[in-house]
């Protein structure tokens, strides 16, 4: 039985801090088209509030489209949580690649590096927190 594949719906990133790494998200996440920000909260027994008084989440939100489905990007609190190798990348067209890096630069992402490859025109950064990010430029 073949299913057909309609994209993510949204992604949790964990980090150790969120005051660590919310500056950047909050500049990196609406030139990426996630403009609407909200906090949530996740309780002892895991499971999700809106309180805007305690929070250890954010999510990025894109706005609001009638024909499809609303994507988000959560960032999450977990001081246990430990970085590792998984990559999240974002598609964007390739001519906003250039200010996109420059984006980079003001928030300070760290080990900013772009593919070297003509056909895979990508740039490869970390958050704060060390968390592996790329925007790959399509056309």
């Amino acid at each position: 039985m073949s299913v057909e594949f309609l994209g993510f719906d949204h992604v949790d990133c964990r980090v150790r801090s969120l005051a660590a790494v919310e500056s950047f998200y909050d500049d990196l996440m609406p030139a990426l088209g996630l403009t609407e920000k909200r906090y949530a909260y996740i309780d002892p027994e895991g499971e999700w509030h809106r309180e805007f008084d305690s929070y250890n989440a954010v999510e990025y939100y894109e706005p609001e489209h009638p024909t499809k489905p609303r994507r988000f990007f959560g960032v999450i609190e977990n001081p246990l949580h430990r970085t590792n190798d998984t990559r999240i990348a974002f598609r964007v067209s390739y001519h906003r690649l250039p200010a996109l890096v420059a984006l980079l630069a003001r928030v300070e992402a760290q080990n900013v590096e772009p593919s070297g490859d003509e056909s895979y025109p990508a740039i490869f950064f970390e958050d704060p927190s060390g968390t592996k990010l790329e925007l790959i430029g399509r056309a």
